[in-house]
């Protein structure tokens, strides 16, 4: 189940942070807002969109490579996430909104006085019909 604050939990079942979500433990390529780019895979993304990727390689604007064992990029330095094409996306987001799906809460059914008191009358007007059509007819 997704863990996080509410708003967290907001942006993860309204938008296709989910879609990311269910990326985890896959290799995937982040383009940077600076033209660079990370590859490699997804270990973990929070409500925000904040992505950790483990064995990655940074590429930098120049064409440097560099190799990182892991890597943590804020959300507002993502410009693009490249899905890999093995994924079939709308399967995807069903699956994992279907593993995380929240269980409704149950409320306790206490009834006001004034519901009470409809109820006990609705069951006296019907225990009465009940007895008026077992009587015979005059």
């Amino acid at each position: 189940m997704f863990i996080g604050k509410s708003k967290e939990k907001f942006s993860y079942h309204n938008t296709l942070l989910c879609l990311i979500k269910s990326l985890e433990n896959k290799s995937i390529t982040v383009d940077l807002r600076n033209d660079s780019c990370v590859c490699g895979q997804l270990t973990s993304v929070d409500g925000y969109m904040n992505i950790s990727l483990s064995n990655a390689v940074f590429c930098d604007p120049r064409g440097n490579e560099y190799s990182l064992e892991n890597i943590f990029i804020h959300a507002r330095n993502v410009r693009y996430v490249h899905i890999p094409q093995s994924i079939n996306i709308i399967t995807a987001i069903k699956q994992e909104l279907r593993c995380n799906k929240r269980e409704p809460k149950e409320r306790p059914t206490a009834k006001s006085r004034k519901v009470q008191k409809a109820m006990k009358q609705h069951l006296e007007t019907v225990k009465s019909l009940n007895v008026d059509s077992s009587a015979p007819p005059k």
